[in-house]
C-alpha cells in the first residue's frame, strides 16, 4: 500500500506536470507562429521555460519540505533529471511506434506510455535525487 503522503505528491507532481505541458504547448505555438522560430527551436525554449516551471511549482509545493537552500544546485539538478525524463518518454514512443504495429497505427497510445514513463522515472528522480530527504 502507498502512504497518504506518497498518493499527495504523486498528485501534486502531476498537476505540475500538466502546468508544465500547458506552459510548454503554449510557447511552442506562441514562438512558432507569432515569431516564425522552427518547431525544434520552439521546444528547446518551450522546454526551457517548462521546466522552470514545474521545478518552481515542485518546490514551493509538492516537495517543499525538501526543497534546497541552493536554488541553483537544486534547479540544475532537476533540470538535469527531467532532461533524461524527456529522453525516456521519446525513447519510449520511438521504440514503441518503430517497432509494434499497433502503435505505429495508433501512435496516441506510444505517447500516453512514453509520457507515463518519463512521469515516473521524473518523479523518482526528484524525489530521490533532486527534493531527498536531508539525513537526520
Amino acid at each position: 500500500m502507498i502512504p497518504n503522503k506518497n498518493i499527495s505528491e504523486i498528485v501534486r507532481f502531476g498537476i505540475s506536470g500538466v502546468a508544465g505541458f500547458v506552459v510548454d504547448a503554449g510557447i511552442v505555438l506562441l514562438v512558432t507562429r507569432e515569431f516564425g522560430l522552427g518547431p525544434i527551436v520552439a521546444q528547446v525554449i518551450a522546454f526551457t521555460v517548462a521546466v522552470t516551471v514545474t521545478w518552481i511549482i515542485n518546490r514551493h509545493w509538492t516537495f517543499a519540505e525538501h526543497a534546497s537552500e541552493n536554488w541553483l544546485h537544486e534547479w540544475t539538478r532537476y533540470v538535469a533529471a527531467n532532461s533524461v525524463g524527456a529522453a525516456v518518454n521519446n525513447g519510449i514512443y520511438g521504440l514503441l511506434v518503430l517497432t509494434l504495429t499497433m502503435f505505429s497505427t495508433n501512435p496516441v497510445i506510444a505517447v500516453a506510455a512514453g509520457s507515463l514513463a518519463g512521469m515516473v522515472f521524473n518523479f523518482t528522480s526528484s524525489k530521490l535525487v533532486v527534493f531527498k530527504p536531508s539525513p537526520s
